[in-house]
């Protein structure tokens, strides 16, 4: 588990939120995160001959001289190691549909500050129905850092008629593996949905899934609504009534299922993120993972 609470952090910069890795990561820079191989700092594994590990560095000399029959022993210990943490974000025009945006900005605002504390870099990634370099973040440990990334994705037009170019941004992620979170609607076809879990095949990959009460059928039961279009913009009337709207709500819970289905055949488990940001249960998700 890795993330502290930035004490006397300004009003606009959010508090980190711990997280851990299922993994062991590699690499030589030190950080939070339990790391494969062996080093000189990190969890104490206890001691090993010298011959086993010829560091006298590392000598233990009270184990040492208690040893009956005279061996040298060293003290070996399991490394830390940081790595990256990757928003790789959905920008179309769909995903600025009443708080989406600012819900997809503060996420990976607090998920950036959470990086930083922790020592590991971040990375910002988007694409609508192609890569969005106006928005894109290379991986980074600076201070304002969270600032940069909530500005960057409140700031830039949600605008594409699709998420079709998540699979080419995700190809710009760092080679080493990463933790990435995929944040969408997934409003995308299912071809395309595969090809992007494709891309992302080496990397820790938690989906957060953004959903929009009203769109899945917190309704009136019965009434003139208009409706628009995510995408393109067009609106309609529609009178609403018991039948339609039952009918909302049985398609959207069957598409989360789906979804969810779909994420758990790959190993993958779904944060669903309703209406607004709750850092809470971020908290309480990324505890049980």
């Amino acid at each position: 588990m890795m993330g502290l609470e930035e004490a006397g952090a300004p009003p606009d910069q959010p508090l980190a939120l711990p997280y851990r890795l299922r993994w062991h990561p590699r690499g030589e820079r030190p950080g939070a995160h339990p790391a494969h191989g062996e080093g000189g700092d990190g969890t104490f594994r206890g001691l090993l001959p010298l011959i086993a590990r010829p560091d006298p560095r590392r000598i233990d000399l009270r184990a040492s001289l208690r040893d009956p029959f005279e061996a040298i022993h060293v003290r070996n210990f399991a490394p830390r190691r940081a790595m990256t943490v990757a928003v790789l974000a959905d920008v179309s025009a769909s995903m600025a549909f009443d708080g989406m945006r600012e819900a997809t900005a503060e996420l990976a605002a607090t998920l950036a500050a959470s990086a930083v504390a922790g020592g590991d870099a971040f990375a910002l990634l988007a694409a609508d129905a192609g890569t969005r370099d106006d928005i894109d973040l290379p991986a980074a440990r600076r201070r304002g850092l969270a600032q940069e990334v909530r500005a960057r994705l409140l700031e830039a037009p949600f605008a594409g008629r699709s998420a079709g170019g998540l699979a080419e941004a995700a190809l710009r992620l760092p080679q080493r593996r990463c933790l990435v979170f995929l944040v969408s609607d997934f409003l995308l076809p299912a071809d395309d949905l595969a090809a992007l879990l494709d891309a992302l095949w080496r990397h820790d990959v938690l989906p957060v899934v953004l959903r929009d009460s009203r769109a899945e059928g917190d309704l009136p039961a019965f009434g003139l609504i208009e409706t628009r279009d995510a995408e393109t913009g067009a609106r309609r009337l529609v009178l609403m009534r018991p039948a339609l709207r039952e009918r909302w709500r049985a398609q959207a819970r069957e598409r989360i299922a789906a979804l969810d289905d779909l994420f758990a055949g790959r190993g993958l488990g779904a944060f669903h993120l309703s209406d607004r940001f709750d850092a809470d249960a971020l908290v309480d998700f990324l505890a049980c993972r």
